[in-house]
């Protein structure tokens, strides 16, 4: 209760003066009242009655935005909506209501890429994604090519294994495996013979063997077509060369079971190499 401000006689009132501020439109905010001593004057005088504490207000976590273009008529503006109105025991529960502009389309730049701005630029690279997600690196386009041997060897009767060509394969700037393609006609020297013919990687007599072409038992087979598969289970070490590693391989034609040997003439043998990148 103040101090200093006049009463009635009985003592029950308060004695004041002064203003009473109260909106046209109701919506537009609260009235005000202003009071002073009766017979004071209006400049630092101290409140009649303190009221009981108000409700706090409450603030929803989601905002209503409207984003408009950067070019709309319509002005930005912010506003708060009641979700819950206060009541004497509760408190209101207010929505942020807003809506801004996009910023101004920018101007096109005129940046161009070029090879010095990548490490190491080199003829056949182009950029990617890095390991790391956060740049970009040249690598070789993961292409491989077709390796012909430059010489074919007819086989001499008397052999139960012989190399029928050989062909070397230049390092790739990527993992890589090796496809190799062809056929030829065995011929037995006599019935009892079976022949396979096999390509194996880097070595010449104990290398893994990663295509083959499956013979039939007897002097006059059907012609042997290879099929570039590795054994079944084969784990991919067992075909794999690694990025920057070179590899040689050789195609021969292999006994399998029989007594007699065989011949195979270059005239009927065609051999190829696919080098094929892995991922």
């Amino acid at each position: 209760m103040a101090s200093g401000w006049p009463v009635t006689a009985d003592g029950q009132y308060y004695q004041a003066e002064g203003k009473f501020l109260i909106p046209v439109d109701p919506s537009s905010g609260a009235a005000i009242i202003m009071l002073r001593p009766e017979g004071g004057i209006g400049v630092g005088f101290t409140a009649v009655e303190k009221g009981d504490p108000g409700k706090h207000a409450e603030i929803d976590e989601t905002t209503s935005f409207t984003p408009l273009a950067w070019d709309d008529p319509t002005p930005a503006s912010f506003s708060w909506t009641p979700i819950t109105p206060p009541t004497d025991t509760t408190p209101g529960v207010w929505r942020a209501v807003v809506a801004l502009h996009e910023g101004r389309p920018g101007e096109d730049g005129d940046t161009v890429l070029n090879p010095n701005d990548f490490d190491n630029p080199a003829p056949g690279k182009f950029p990617v994604v890095n390991a790391d997600l956060d740049g970009f690196e040249l690598q070789t386009q993961k292409v491989g090519g077709l390796y012909i041997p430059a010489t074919v060897n007819s086989t001499p009767a008397g052999n139960p294994n012989y190399t029928l060509a050989t062909r070397s394969i230049p390092a790739q700037d990527f993992d890589y495996r090796l496809r190799v393609l062809g056929s030829s006609i065995v011929t037995g020297t006599g019935a009892d013979v079976r022949v396979d013919l096999v390509a194996r990687l880097n070595d010449e007599s104990g290398g893994n063997i990663v295509a083959r072409a499956i013979g039939m038992a007897g002097q006059n087979p059907p012609p042997h077509k290879f099929d570039p598969l590795p054994p079944a289970g084969s784990p991919l070490d067992y075909y794999k060369i690694a990025k920057g590693q070179p590899a040689m391989i050789y195609i021969r034609a292999e006994r399998q079971s029989g007594s007699d040997t065989f011949t195979t003439a270059a005239a009927t043998t065609l051999l190829g190499v696919e080098v094929v990148p892995l991922p």
